[in-house]
């Protein structure tokens, strides 16, 4: 990466800590189009005192699909702020690796019923057939009717 291009990036990548939500989302966009040259830094970020980078920066790896990343998206999903959580569970399925299948298993119990949903369409969207079971196991308990039809849909989706 050159000096110029590094540059550009650090200043992207400050863009994630812009006060107004509409400029972060929009910074998201914006470094999706430079690529993996973004990875590093977004790494970095998903340990960011501030859960909204935290959030951004799971967002981008997902949107990215930086399967370099897996490792470090899947320790995020033990995040306190349950909005991590749920970013980094998306990222995981967008990226599709196999090594996130156990903890997207086990963010089916997630106190917070949209991380739950995202770890269902997480496992539908890997595609290995053993979570149906997993996925049938969490359905039976799951009380809200939202987590429910996400669930229903995995099921679908992994039956193909």
């Amino acid at each position: 990466m050159s000096s110029n291009s590094t540059d550009q990036m650090a200043v992207l990548i400050q863009g994630l800590h812009h006060p107004e939500k509409e400029q972060r989302a929009a910074t998201v966009q914006k470094i999706v189009l430079h690529g993996e040259e973004a990875t590093e830094p977004l790494v970095k970020l998903l340990k960011d005192p501030d859960w909204r980078i935290r959030y951004r920066a799971a967002e981008t790896l997902g949107l990215l699909r930086a399967d370099i990343a897996v490792q470090e998206l899947i320790q995020t999903c033990d995040d306190e702020k349950d909005h991590v959580r749920y970013m980094a569970a998306k990222a995981l399925g967008m990226i599709r690796d196999v090594k996130a299948v156990p903890t997207l298993i086990r963010l089916l119990g997630d106190e917070h019923q949209y991380t739950r949903g995202i770890a269902a369409t997480g496992l539908a969207s890997i595609g290995e057939p053993v979570t149906g079971k997993e996925i049938k196991s969490a359905l039976a308990r799951e009380p809200d009717q939202a987590v429910r039809e996400k669930m229903i849909q995995s099921l679908k989706a992994l039956n193909g």
